[in-house]
């Protein structure tokens, strides 16, 4: 029988521990994708990574190390990914050129990667080759709603400033560096010509959340200073910081899933 890699650590609390460790608005989404990686159950082994970055995510997320993690940037890949163990084999990889033979994986996971991956085909392509037959695929990304639920968005369009709300929403996704915000027609019928069943899908982030994440970008700029001159998010523990963005940020992370949201979470598998 397969061995299997559960994917919530249930015991642990997402939110308080990014909270920690990561700037502001990272750790609102990600505590919030830790839970749906939880509810996803239970993935099969091995299990790739398509955009493993730090190894942070991973390390939070699941009960042990995934076998492998792609990403680009060698330097990260090199020195936090490979100092965390998040993954037996950390590589410096693309998701659009996966260094593995055809059906190694059994399962493969993309927290929020896909979209910053101009050649979205390809990386569809390469996961369907690299899956044995009933390989399950999870992953999240940014839906069309992404830059209209934004708060600089939703305020200038109140004002009557319409196509200012445009630019500050194709503005703050150059700045994210995406590539995708589809919606969920585009990503079914995707995901259908790729050979890909799927299973379930759901949105995540309200409108509400999404505003809140817009401004916690602004507030979590300190941290960006700290991380540039130090090399850490958060260098000295600060036990009134931490409780105040904890109070602020739990009602967030409480909600159930939105009928519209910024973000989309999808089960697929490989029939």
């Amino acid at each position: 029988m397969t061995p299997l890699v559960y994917t919530g650590a249930s015991h642990r609390d997402y939110l308080g521990e990014h909270i920690r460790d990561v700037p502001l608005f990272r750790a609102l989404l990600r505590a919030v994708e830790c839970r749906l990686y939880e509810e996803a159950g239970p993935l099969p082994e091995p299990v790739l990574d398509l955009g493993c970055g730090d190894g942070h995510y991973a390390q939070l997320t699941f009960g042990k190390p995934l076998f492998a993690g792609l990403d680009p940037d060698s330097a990260v890949i090199m020195t936090e990914t490979r100092e965390r163990g998040s993954y037996r084999f950390p590589m410096v990889a693309s998701a659009t050129e996966i260094p593995f033979a055809d059906e190694t994986f059994n399962s493969a996971i993309a927290n929020c990667v896909v979209e910053h991956i101009p050649d979205i085909e390809a990386v569809m392509n390469e996961t369907a080759r690299v899956l044995q037959p009933g390989g399950r695929f999870v992953f999240g990304v940014p839906s069309n709603y992404f830059a209209e639920m934004l708060l600089g968005s939703t305020v200038l369009r109140t004002l009557g400033l319409t196509e200012l709300g445009g630019m500050y929403g194709d503005w703050f996704n150059l700045h994210s560096q995406h590539f995708h915000t589809d919606s969920l027609e585009t990503w079914l019928d995707r995901l259908h010509r790729h050979g890909f069943v799927v299973d379930h899908h759901e949105y995540y982030v309200d409108i509400t959340t999404h505003q809140l994440f817009d401004v916690l970008h602004y507030a979590s700029v300190p941290r960006l200073i700290s991380r540039r001159l130090t090399g850490k998010w958060n260098p000295v523990p600060n036990p009134v910081s931490q409780a105040f963005f904890d109070w602020l940020l739990r009602p967030h992370f409480n909600k159930p899933a939105p009928e519209k949201g910024a973000y989309l979470f999808f089960h697929a598998r490989k029939p």
